[in-house]
């Protein structure tokens, strides 16, 4: 067999070898977008079942809950930080999950729930609190779409009924 052949199939066996890198990568590609959107659903879930079940467990979080939707005006300095740092703790992972939705990172499901809970928290003073601190570290869409959520003081238990 001449020289030449055997560099031509030596060509053809690196290009098949190239094709199937690519495709591997690819493959690779897709399962860890799939496991990053499970990681984030995941976070989102802990969070909220954290939240909700703290509020179930615990009166002192429970009255206070209730405080921040009916009495917001009438909360100290202390009760306002603390309200600000539960806020903090939510709108994070619900803006970093919006930001995901924006690089077409969230199926659909997920943001059907996303949607969800960002127009149920949008009312909460303690969110809107939370969001002014933190919003310049998001992009503009993220922004808008966050400012263009119906944010009028609503009691929180009246907008989920109003949901169900």
């Amino acid at each position: 067999m001449p020289l030449q052949e055997i560099y031509y199939i030596a060509e053809m066996v690196v290009g098949l070898a190239v094709i199937i890198s690519i495709v591997f990568v690819a493959i690779e590609l897709r399962q860890n977008t799939r496991m990053m959107r499970k990681s984030t659903a995941d976070q989102r879930r802990q969070h909220f079942n954290w939240v909700y079940e703290t509020t179930v467990t615990d009166n002192d979080v429970r009255a206070f809950q209730l405080r921040i939707d009916s009495d917001w005006d009438q909360l100290n300095e202390n009760e306002r930080y603390r309200a600000w740092a539960l806020g903090m703790r939510t709108i994070r992972s619900l803006l970093d999950e919006l930001a995901a939705y924006f690089d077409g990172q969230l199926s659909v499901d997920e943001w059907n729930v996303l949607s969800f809970n960002l127009e149920f928290l949008a009312s909460r003073p303690n969110v809107q609190l939370a969001y002014d601190f933190v919003k310049t570290s998001y992009s503009e869409r993220v922004q808008k779409y966050w400012e263009a959520l119906d944010n009028s003081p609503k009691a929180i238990i009246t907008k989920s009924v109003q949901a169900s």
